[in-house]
């Protein structure tokens, strides 16, 4: 989880986690190994309310209980500090996509971190210039540059209900997992 297709958090227009780090960042985009982005522009739209969070609660297992929770003292700060109603659950969005792919929308695109602006200092700015386009679909000038080679899957979309059903899924079976490996390290 990193960076945004959109606006970011630490400044106008980089997120927390590029920000704090710009250079490494940049190297990890520029290393051609297969990289999947979720940004902002996605994970803000997993939140998790107060509503979502007594749901959380109900699940009832020890695990699901850690989780809200976590998620109780962080919205209440988010919402204290910025008025921010709802916690973002960016991290697990990384995470759902190795369970249900099918919970988000992909796009490649070519990202690169910029390091030199002054108001952009590492803004992750994404290409999608590949991307083919129907004569319809442009109008006036059609001078527009096709872009670099993707480097990239970009989160563009998120299926929020489904991501949920998801995690909740998750939450609820970890505490079993948990006296599964409780039970094996107690043989040792």
């Amino acid at each position: 989880m990193g960076g945004s297709l959109t606006y970011g958090s630490s400044t106008p227009a980089a997120e927390f986690n590029i920000y704090v780090d710009p250079e490494a960042a940049a190297t990890v985009f520029e290393s051609g190994i297969h990289i999947k982005m979720f940004g902002l522009n996605v994970t803000r739209q997993a939140e998790a309310t107060d509503e979502k969070i007594v749901r959380i609660y109900g699940i009832g297992t020890k695990f699901a209980n850690t989780i809200a929770d976590l998620l109780t003292f962080y919205s209440g700060n988010l919402k204290r500090i910025f008025g921010v109603r709802g916690a973002s659950l960016h991290d697990p969005c990384a995470v759902a996509v190795l369970i249900d792919p099918s919970i988000f929308t992909m796009r490649s695109m070519h990202v690169d971190v910029e390091l030199n602006g002054k108001l952009t200092r590492a803004m992750t700015v994404c290409d999608y210039r590949h991307m083919s386009l129907t004569s319809d679909k442009l109008k006036g000038e059609v001078a527009i540059a096709v872009g670099e080679k993707p480097n990239a899957e970009m989160a563009v979309g998120i299926d929020v209900k489904k991501f949920l059903i998801c995690s909740s899924t998750l939450w609820l079976s970890m505490d079993r997992l948990g006296r599964v490996v409780n039970h094996y390290i107690d043989e040792f």
